[in-house]
């Protein structure tokens, strides 16, 4: 399953994370500066209808939250009484007890973060002993990949701990593991549903397509699991469109700055033949992407 990360500095965040077609939401609350109350009543909503993480991320494992410890505490109760499927917190922190002791339904998520590199194989499984030994009911260990065995050493920890394990890598190097752990057993990855929350987080649409690719969306029974791979296609297709828009947006920039024609005809015949079954859509993308290059400032 793919979370979806929203950075909800208000509530019109998590509106937006309301309406998106994400079955699961990664609410991240460590930058919310508006009113707790908007708050709590969009989290029980979005627990209504999709998988919630509740996230009040510390600023020593890359979060934005400016309080200390107690007023992130009092953060985490707030949320758990919306009723979120799970709660995220830090395995280092001080406040984990705390959390977990008041969990209710919400199952805890205990995790690792750490920006500097990867540890060797035998740390990265004592911290998942650790997670299990403080009541995690999941454990979530990211790690900052500076090679690609770092992600196969992540990997390998799906499935070994005693509890369900998400382990990644962040950074460029580590989009191997991102891609591969719900592809393992993880329960799942995390997607950035606008600007990324960590480094490496892909957009939700890219990673939609990168799963639609590998075919996990074939093979389907029910009318319920059509309609859900209906929408993850058509975020995918979305992703890939305003990628195509902001490329035609950098080429309107280029040919005006060379003083070359936006138009091309033999250009857009071949683009067009080459769409087959699907020319009158490429007709409409392609009207699109020659608008925008007209309108781009050079």
């Amino acid at each position: 399953m793919i979370c979806a990360t929203v950075l909800a500095e208000a509530p019109k965040d998590l509106e937006r994370a309301l309406q998106s077609p994400a079955r699961c939401i990664e609410a991240r609350l460590d930058p919310y500066r508006g009113d707790w109350r908007a708050a709590s009543e969009l989290l029980a909503k979005l627990a209504q209808s999709k998988v919630v993480i509740a996230t009040i991320r510390s600023k020593e494992e890359g979060g934005l939250f400016r309080g200390g410890e107690e007023e992130r505490l009092g953060a985490y109760l707030r949320a758990l009484e919306a009723g979120p499927q799970y709660v995220d917190v830090e395995l280092n922190s001080e406040i984990k007890e705390e959390v977990v002791k008041a969990k209710g339904t919400s199952k805890i998520i205990l995790s690792v973060h750490d920006f500097s590199g990867t540890p060797p194989l035998a740390t990265l499984k004592s911290w998942a002993d650790a997670a299990v030994g403080a009541g995690a009911d999941v454990v979530k260990i990211a790690t900052t990949a500076r090679s690609w065995e770092d992600n196969f050493a992540l990997l390998s920890l799906i499935g070994s701990a005693q509890k369900p394990t998400v382990a990644f890598a962040m950074g460029p190097l580590g989009l191997l593991s991102r891609v591969f752990a719900p592809l393992m057993g993880a329960p799942f990855t995390y997607a950035a549903l606008d600007k990324p929350a960590a480094p490496g987080q892909l957009p939700y649409g890219a990673m939609e397509a990168i799963y639609a690719s590998l075919g996990l969306y074939s093979d389907l029974k029910s009318l319920g699991e059509m309609r859900i791979a209906l929408d993850a296609v058509d975020t995918a297709l979305m992703h890939l469109l305003k990628l195509r828009l902001a490329i035609c947006r950098d080429m309107g920039r280029l040919k005006k700055s060379m003083g070359l024609p936006i138009y091309d005809d033999v250009r857009e015949t071949e683009v067009l033949k080459r769409a087959g079954d699907f020319r009158q859509l490429f007709d409409l993308v392609v009207q699109m992407c020659k608008a925008v290059q007209v309108a781009v400032e050079p």
